[in-house]
């Protein structure tokens, strides 16, 4: 059985994803209503990264601490 905190780290991570994801498609969606950024792609690469950082998490956490 999974800890119960490492069990809440990977749903906090799983909705961090979801939440950076959807803000990823927001602006694919919807481009020029998000007016405030005006370099869109570098505002999209960060919260690729962001994507990225919560995935490399979740992999320490299913490798180190699934039991």
């Amino acid at each position: 059985m999974i800890d119960p905190k490492i069990s809440a780290m990977m749903r906090l991570y799983n909705a961090e994803i979801d939440v950076y994801k959807a803000e990823v498609q927001n602006y694919l969606d919807n481009p020029v209503g998000v007016g405030e950024h005006g370099n869109l792609i570098e505002t999209m690469d960060t919260l690729v990264a962001k994507i990225a950082e919560a995935e490399d998490k979740l992999i320490v956490l299913e490798t180190h601490f699934n039991e």
